[in-house]
């Protein structure tokens, strides 16, 4: 067990002018964008390099003109030697990439800040069945941590390898986590959810969604999506008893946000003080806000939050939790600074307010 001083200590040695040298690797993305866009403000962050193959050697301010306070800056290849002189280095890669590069990087005592599935889910053959692949780096399945502060602050304060979890798995999982392991045991657990086209990437949205979204609305991964396995591993660890999860991910007609409305069925009656039992498990929480209200999804778009609502439906033995978030943030680079800031026991939400 850590030593109750060891965070105490660790603070005290963080100086004002300690600052951490960070890289990004697959910083062209929506969600690298918005990453780099956190670091580069971050009071106690260095960003040393990025890197994209298609935009190699562009400044980084030319391609982002949001992103201009560092125009130095040019999008480099991953293979850049740079990368080795960083502390920590950020994945933004897709599934099947990290896993090489993460083993890499740790090898030379690098941390690794992975926002790639690669490592979210702990079992070897379900991860390959669902991402149809076989996994390079099936020994660091077990030594990542996943990257749920709300759920795992003092693993993630620990660890050299974080997993940032999907954004889709984040809202639904803040909307199920307090309902777990109580008196009242949980039957099933239906998760419908909704997206903004910015959680397909980049290049899905540039070369099609924009149009085919235009006043539209639909179901995809309706044959199985891969979040699921994501969801199911977090609540079958915590639960006493299996529960039966069904998800739905459907794409709605803007750019960003996420939006999940779930139903928790017990097997006999929900507790009677459940607003209770979800204010007092978030009380605590930098970022999750349960409310007397159903939210907008406006109201947490471009912030790093998951507001949420608790309500009794028609079915006497059912809840309703309406949960959101910004997919892009709370779902994934905002997150991911949360656990850069606890592994470097910076406040939890330095740089992101």
């Amino acid at each position: 067990m850590r030593d109750p001083n060891y965070t105490w200590a660790r603070k005290k040695l963080m100086k004002e002018n300690d600052i951490i040298k960070v890289g990004v690797i697959g910083a062209s993305g929506f969600t690298g964008e918005v990453l780099m866009g956190l670091l580069f403000e971050h009071p106690f962050v260095e960003v040393l390099a990025v890197s994209s193959r298609r935009l190699l050697d562009k400044k980084v301010s030319t391609v982002f003109p949001n992103l201009s306070k560092n125009s130095s800056i040019s999008f480099s290849s991953p293979e850049n030697r740079t990368f080795n002189k960083c502390d920590v280095i950020f994945l933004c890669t897709p599934h099947g990439i990290s896993m090489g590069l993460a083993e890499e990087f740790l090898s030379r005592k690098v941390k690794v800040i992975d926002l790639s599935a690669d490592f979210r889910i702990k079992d070897l053959e379900v991860w390959e069945k669902w991402y149809n692949a076989e996994h390079s780096s099936p020994d660091l399945l077990k030594e990542a941590v996943y990257g749920l502060p709300e759920l795992f602050g003092e693993d993630i304060k620990k660890a050299n390898l974080i997993s940032v979890p999907g954004c889709y798995p984040t809202v639904s999982l803040l909307s199920i986590i307090p309902s777990l392991d109580l008196e009242e045991e949980v039957k099933s657990i239906i998760i419908d959810a909704k997206s903004g086209m910015t959680g397909a990437g980049r290049s899905s949205v540039n070369d099609h969604l924009l149009n085919e979204m235009q006043d539209n609305f639909r179901v995809y991964g309706e044959n199985g999506h891969r979040h699921y396995p994501e969801i199911k591993q977090i609540v079958d660890s915590l639960n006493k008893k299996k529960v039966e999860i069904s998800f739905t991910a459907q794409l709605l007609p803007i750019m960003r946000g996420i939006y999940a409305t779930t139903y928790i069925d017990f097997k006999d009656s929900p507790p009677l003080d459940i607003h209770k039992i979800y204010r007092d498990y978030y009380n605590s929480s930098k970022n999750v806000l349960v409310g007397e209200k159903v939210p907008d999804l406006i109201e947490v778009v471009n912030t790093n939050s998951c507001k949420i609502f608790i309500q009794q439906t028609s079915i006497p033995t059912q809840i309703q939790i309406t949960a959101c978030i910004d997919n892009l943030l709370k779902g994934a680079a905002g997150q991911a600074v949360e656990c850069f800031n606890l592994i470097f026991s910076f406040e939890q939400n330095t740089g992101l307010n």
